[in-house]
């Protein structure tokens, strides 16, 4: 019985018809293995791609490092100048002449208004002393004044 099911099988006797044999197999899997798999990404492809895209980043992130820096010094810039002029504006409606801008102080519209009207309060209509030209002084004259003066008095009497 046994004679009758081995009919058509051939036994192996070396390493290299075992070789043959897997080497024929193994070649019809890949094949059925590529076309199942084609048009997919290669696994090498993949990590090749994201390698790429990991360089881009990391050149993007150089050329753009200092953007978030920039951002916020031109942020405060801009804040500082809504608010000096929002400050000016409000000098002016209440009242305030130029020189007191500097000291009017707030965050906001609200607070801005607030001081600037205080300060209009104690300030008055907003502008400075003048600063005399003349000393209002009196000196006591000396010996060369007395003379300078006299001789003065002289001429006027012509």
């Amino acid at each position: 019985m046994s004679e009758t099911t081995n009919e058509g099988f051939k036994p192996i006797e070396t390493q290299e018809e075992l070789n043959a044999i897997i080497k024929d197999r193994l070649k019809r899997e890949r094949e059925s293995a590529e076309k199942r798999f084609e048009g997919w990404v290669s696994p090498e492809d993949h990590a090749k791609a994201i390698e790429d895209a990991n360089k881009a980043f990391d050149d993007y992130k150089k050329v753009h490092e200092g953007d978030e820096q920039t951002i916020k010094e031109l942020t405060a810039k801009n804040k500082e100048f809504e608010t000096a002029s929002l400050k000016s504006r409000i000098a002016h409606e209440v009242g305030l002449s130029y020189e007191w801008i500097s000291r009017i102080s707030g965050e906001d519209e609200q607070s801005i208004r607030a001081d600037a009207e205080s300060l209009k309060k104690l300030v008055g209509n907003g502008s400075s002393t003048p600063i005399p030209t003349k000393s209002t002084e009196t000196a006591t004259p000396s010996a060369h004044d007395s003379s300078v003066k006299s001789v003065l008095n002289g001429i006027k009497q012509i």
